[in-house]
């Protein structure tokens, strides 16, 4: 996911190198294949095989109403209005460049029809449709600066973070994405939470979490409860916060952020991303084909049986449960 920065201070040398590899070997899946998952994309959605699905890299998903929607690698940002059995592949208008197949790692909708993505080459791309046309907003290659993670608290203002402390900001939609400093140092920003309360967090590397009460306008570091980096967030169902990230480590804040207690996991795997299902239970995933449930609010987790040896991305909720997305594209998960 983070092939793109070239930059690598000494001091992250380690959690830098654990993602590097993963991305590597991402990409190398890819490209030991040909065929449709490397095609330019169409000019109207078009249908995705299995074969195709099967082989797509996917880095993040959400629901849009009743349809779930996919991003990830080339690109790709797929969608399916009938809890996946089938996929179409939205189509992107790149300012006229229709080459830009920037990796896309993060998703969010306000609405059944409002949405953006965000990726690598610092890009972010916007719906009106519910993920059928995609429209650039904002490409910043030369920046060097891949975005990882956005939230929108309505249709009008957002966040985007990304790497080198990458904090932009818009209040008209993503129209215009201002940067912002809300830190000291460069440390790459991984995942961002909310609530409706107006406070929000962010996950970063080395153990570097940042809480901020008041929608974004400021923000603090606060003191962590670890030193290797984090690179998710997930509320739970009694309204408290999830962080995990390298060697299987997740903490649990029952205050947004302020105090942080160790949750028992039994696994030693990087986690890369999680969700709460409808029925309150939470499911995290990472390397390895790492997959871990908890139905106690994050408390302890127990390990499942890997789906396949495969690193996961995110989990996707669904209807009916949910799906793992990672190197396979879309796979059932069955607890």
């Amino acid at each position: 996911m983070l092939k793109e920065c070239s930059r690598k201070p000494p001091v992250r040398q380690a959690a830098w190198a654990i993602l590097t590899v993963a991305a590597l070997s991402w990409n190398l899946l890819l490209a030991l294949h040909s065929g449709d998952a490397r095609s330019q994309p169409a000019q109207h959605p078009e249908s995705i095989s299995e074969r195709t699905l099967s082989r797509l890299l996917l880095i993040a998903g959400t629901r849009a109403g009743n349809r779930l929607i996919a991003v990830g690698d080339q690109g790709y940002a797929i969608y399916s209005d009938d809890q996946a059995k089938s996929w179409k592949r939205g189509v992107t208008s790149n300012q006229g460049n229709p080459s830009r197949r920037a990796m896309l790692t993060a998703v969010t909708f306000v609405d059944d029809k409002r949405g953006w993505a965000c990726g690598h080459d610092g890009q972010i791309i916007a719906t009106q449709d519910g993920g059928a046309t995609w429209i650039e907003q904002r490409y910043k290659p030369e920046d060097k600066q891949p975005l990882f993670a956005l939230r929108f608290s309505d249709p009008e203002h957002g966040i985007a973070i990304g790497a080198y402390g990458l904090f932009l900001e818009t209040a008209d939609a993503g129209k215009t994405w201002t940067p912002r400093a809300i830190t000291q140092d460069d440390k790459h920003f991984y995942a961002i939470a909310g609530d409706d309360k107006g406070r929000l967090a962010i996950a970063a590397e080395a153990g570097t979490l940042l809480v901020s009460g008041d929608s974004g306008k400021t923000w603090e570091t606060v003191a962590s409860p670890y030193k290797g980096s984090f690179f998710g967030l997930v509320a739970t169902a009694d309204n408290a916060l999830l962080a995990f990230g390298l060697r299987g480590n997740v903490f649990k804040s029952g205050d947004f952020g302020k105090t942080w207690t160790a949750a028992k996991t039994d696994s030693a795997t990087t986690l890369q991303g999680g969700a709460r299902l409808a029925d309150g239970e939470l499911v995290l995933v990472g390397s390895a084909g790492t997959v871990i449930s908890s139905r106690d609010n994050g408390t302890t987790f127990r390990k499942l049986p890997a789906q396949k040896a495969v690193t996961w991305s995110t989990v996707l909720p669904t209807d009916t449960g949910a799906l793992l997305l990672g190197e396979s594209g879309v796979v059932r998960f069955s607890p």
